[in-house]
């Protein structure tokens, strides 16, 4: 009898700790429902089922009260200082974290104060970076973020004006005031026309004269012996480059008369009604550029020379016996001697040769 009493004891003491320890279920003497209400012993939070909190006064699980919200956000972080010249940054908002349920009544939690953004840019300067807002909040009302960033500097200033003075771009004294491939008219820069090549080698060209960007360029001892605005230029007839000097306009002229480049040029019909070394184009009398003969037979030429294609030409068999202090150093076909350009012609206009370089004598030079 004593055994059995001590058996009943050992039982009752070892549910007791199994039941205060959260790992059996209990059942409640006083409940309402048949054989009372269940519930679980327990230490903490974790003892309990989901859905339940640990009565930690009477050791028990119980189902979980209604509870507030959470606390409010924390305060933002304070606006970044204004730099010399770039925005401050702004500080860091984050707002707080709600309660682990939402409860009855409860109010939501309230976000994080608004950071303010950096100060504005210097003057003229490049603005900075744009501040870093706060975070969301968490649980509750959501926190703004971070303000906006500084401003940037003033944009620089406008350009300078147009300076004054200077002739307008048409407008001119003579030709070198024109571009290149113009010319100076009654004042005006005129475009000068394509003309087909006249020449394609100096020989073309009369004694001492050569052929250039397919023009003939007689030679001179001065500017007598050239037509009408044209200077005498390392001894041959060019295009004056500083003018004439004796008109401006076509009223500074002879009635009928055209001024081009400071010169004043005589209308004709016919090359009889220009000067010696003018010829009549387009009803203007100009520089004569057209090929002339050197020779007409033998006759006009040196002892042992040959008049072949209008030029005096020597005989040969080979190059070593062309004169070297002459232009013609080729022994060409038919056993005379002719210029490299002529042996081997390159060009005729300047505009096959590169960029300043010139066609003279078929071959391009700078």
């Amino acid at each position: 009898m004593t055994r059995l009493h001590f058996l009943a004891g050992l039982s009752v003491i070892s549910i007791s700790a199994l039941g205060s320890a959260g790992c059996i279920p209990v059942t409640d003497p006083n409940g309402n429902s048949g054989g009372g209400a269940s519930y679980t012993y327990c230490y903490c939070d974790a003892d309990c089922p989901r859905g339940a909190v640990c009565d930690e006064e009477y050791g028990k699980c119980v189902v979980a009260p209604t509870t507030t919200g959470g606390h409010s956000g924390s305060t933002g972080g304070a606006s970044g200082h204004a730099g010399p010249g770039y925005a401050g940054a702004g500080g860091t908002s984050r707002s707080g974290t709600g309660g682990e349920l939402q409860g009855t009544g409860g109010a939501p939690a309230t976000g994080g104060v608004t950071g303010t953004g950096g100060g504005t840019g210097g003057v003229g300067s490049t603005g900075g970076s744009g501040s870093v807002g706060g975070g969301w909040g968490g649980a509750g009302s959501s926190g703004r973020g971070g303000g906006s960033g500084g401003k940037g500097g003033v944009a620089g200033g406008g350009g300078g004006t147009t300076g004054a003075g200077g002739m307008t771009a048409s407008s001119c004294e003579a030709t070198s005031d024109c571009g290149q491939g113009a010319c100076c008219v009654s004042g005006t820069c005129q475009p000068l026309p394509t003309a087909p090549p006249l020449c394609h080698f100096s020989s073309e060209c009369g004694l001492g004269g050569r052929c250039a960007d397919g023009l003939c360029q007689p030679a001179c001892r001065s500017a007598a012996d050239c037509g009408t605005g044209d200077a005498c230029t390392a001894g041959l007839c060019k295009p004056s480059t500083i003018g004439g000097g004796a008109c401006v306009f076509n009223i500074d002229c002879r009635s009928g008369d055209t001024c081009v480049n400071g010169f004043c040029h005589g209308a004709c019909v016919i090359d009889a009604d220009c000067g010696p070394h003018d010829m009549c184009s387009a009803g203007l009398c100009e520089p004569d550029v057209r090929p002339h003969p050197s020779c007409l037979s033998n006759s006009n030429c040196s002892s042992g020379q040959t008049c072949v294609d209008g030029f005096c030409r020597s005989s040969c068999r080979s190059s070593a016996d062309c004169c070297t202090c002459s232009t013609a150093t080729v022994c060409g076909p038919g056993g005379f001697c002719e210029t490299p350009g002529e042996a081997s012609p390159k060009c005729q206009l300047d505009v096959q040769c590169g960029a300043g370089m010139s066609c003279v004598d078929a071959l391009c030079s700078s």
